[in-house]
């Protein structure tokens, strides 16, 4: 499961292996930007370094959190950008994609929705069986997305057997 923690300057990518009931580290770093290059330089890089990580790993699905931003519209507009540019990287590969509210996340991994940052962290290194939190928080938080959706996946699997008894 590829998790991604989508943004302009720092993208987080985390990469798990398991089946919703226990999961192991694969890889998570940081995609990051240079704030002086054009945007539109600074999404194709985007583009091509996501993709590239997409052809390496070779992940089934990709997830994603589902961003709310209300006060501030340019930020809004460039996450989005940054959003559409690993979400295009996926569609070309036909990599299905699943978007997680954050709430939804945290309460999977941290079992509280309005945890912080560092709490999420703190809980998805004893999922992952991990002697320290994953650094930095944009790649912790990308495999909070992963192991969310390996969770909600878990579950449709359990449903999807129980549905054909």
């Amino acid at each position: 499961m590829f998790g991604v923690d989508p943004g302009l300057a720092a993208t987080g990518y985390g990469v798990v292996d398991g089946d919703g009931g226990s999961a192991r580290l694969v890889v998570c770093g940081v995609l990051r930007t240079r704030a002086r290059d054009a945007r539109p330089a600074r999404l194709a890089e985007l583009f091509t370094r996501a993709g590239a990580l997409l052809d390496e790993l070779a992940p089934t699905e990709l997830a994603m959190e589902q961003h709310y931003v209300a006060t501030n519209v340019r930020s809004a507009m460039t996450l989005g950008e940054a959003r559409a540019a690993v979400l295009v990287a996926a569609a070309v590969r036909g990599v299905p994609t699943f978007e997680f509210p954050a709430a939804t996340i945290k309460q999977a991994v941290a079992g509280y929705g309005g945890a912080p940052k560092e709490q999420v962290q703190a809980m998805v290194a004893v999922h992952l069986g991990l002697a320290e939190p994953p650094m930095p928080l944009d790649a912790s938080d990308a495999l909070a997305v992963a192991l969310t959706r390996l969770a909600s996946s878990r579950i449709e699997l359990l449903l999807a057997r129980g549905g054909a008894r």
